[in-house]
């Protein structure tokens, strides 16, 4: 057995300025555990896995509670699995929207609201929850616990007296807002509706239906060498219930799927006219989305020709039509004819479409009602990049 000395500055884990300096012979093999000592010493853990800041706001309905709550987690742990549980749902407690947070999951884990994550770090937030009465009848309570990591704080309550009224006094925050603290960790509220001449009064105020219409709409033709073409058309409707709409396909086209508020739906077809019906995705809103897909032969191109597009006739008005197509590089393109006219691509550049193959054409309708919007090409053989001319 041998050992190899060594000249070895010893670098003391601290920073007493009295302690002696010098250099030392150390044996290889008393060296080597000194090493595995200082690499396996680790930093103490966190006092607390988490830090949670919240508020919570809320509003009535006839039946429900709906809570909108901002968390801010600073979550002390990393490299391993943390779950920080915000809130306990109960039976009746369902949520309506959940964030998706870069780094983190926020979802329900065991019968609580939780954020899980593996990587230390600042998480800010926002979820909504639907705290349903289980009870019938003109009065209702509700009760929604914190979870374990987070410290309870008061609800700011949004409640309309003449429609509801409150089961017990609460203080006044502002305007028509009231404060609810939590009692033992839970917060309760309860309210009754308004007595039945509120009621029909209210019913007199109802505002009449929001005309149904279309504020803006996009095409888009794209088409391969061969003539397989794909038609997508997205319409942004304004409406406040729900509501029949029609739509007419043009000659030739076959329906490939159709959605509202981006979910597939079935749809009635009779004689090339589909039948559906539309609602906003949620109460009090009037934003719908329909987006259409169709396909169609165009036929193989030639060295010149003509293409007639048309666009599906809708039975709302149209304030805004704005079209796209992406044709075949190799052929020079001009508008001669239809309702759509023509605009300078740059200035309709799209961000969404920039990356579709093929040469792009731009065109725009206004005020599009009872009609299918439609369009005439010619083409020709694009040369001005050949050696031949």
């Amino acid at each position: 057995m041998w050992t190899l000395p060594l000249v070895v500055g010893l670098l003391l884990g601290t920073a007493d300025t009295s302690a002696p300096s010098g250099t030392a012979t150390v044996p290889l093999e008393q060296l080597i555990p000194l090493y595995a000592q200082q690499e396996s010493a680790k930093p103490a853990p966190p006092p607390t896995e988490a830090l949670v800041k919240s508020q919570l706001q809320g509003r009535l309905s006839a039946d429900s509670l709906h809570v909108v709550g901002q968390f801010d987690v600073e979550v002390l742990a990393g490299e391993r699995w943390t779950q920080v549980r915000l809130l306990q749902l109960d039976a009746d407690t369902y949520p309506s929207e959940l964030p998706t947070i870069e780094g983190a999951t926020v979802g329900v884990v065991d019968g609580y609201l939780c954020l899980v994550t593996r990587k230390a770090g600042r998480y800010a937030f926002e979820v909504s929850l639907a705290v349903r009465s289980p009870g019938t009848g003109p009065e209702r309570r509700v009760q929604l616990r914190f979870g374990p990591h987070v410290a309870p704080v008061p609800l700011t309550l949004e409640a309309d007296t003449a429609v509801f009224t409150l089961m017990e006094p609460l203080p006044v925050s502002a305007g028509e807002s009231y404060s609810v603290y939590p009692v033992q960790g839970v917060l309760r509220v309860g309210w009754r509706a308004a007595m039945a001449q509120a009621e029909k009064t209210q019913k007199q105020q109802v505002r009449p239906p929001l005309e149904p219409r279309i504020t803006d709409a996009t095409a888009s033709w794209v088409s391969t060498l061969e003539g397989r073409a794909t038609l997508r058309v997205s319409y942004a409707l304004s409406l406040d219930r729900e509501q029949p709409l029609e739509l007419e396909l043009p000659e030739g086209h076959r329906l490939e799927r159709i959605t509202v508020n981006s979910v597939p739906v079935p749809v009635e077809t009779q004689d090339g006219t589909l039948k559906l019906k539309v609602a906003p995705a949620r109460l009090g809103e009037t934003a719908v989305t329909l987006e259409v897909v169709l396909a169609r032969e165009l036929g193989v191109f030639h060295l010149s020709g003509r293409l007639k597009l048309a666009l599906p006739r809708v039975s709302w008005p149209v304030a805004e039509l704005r079209a796209r197509a992406h044709f075949p590089a190799v052929f020079n393109y001009r508008r001669e004819g239809g309702s759509l006219e023509q605009v300078d691509s740059a200035a309709a550049t799209d961000a969404a479409e920039a990356g579709l193959p093929g040469k792009e054409l731009n065109f725009r309708q206004y005020l599009v009602a009872a009609s299918a919007p439609t369009l005439e090409l010619g083409y020709s053989v694009d040369i001005s990049n050949s050696y031949f001319r």
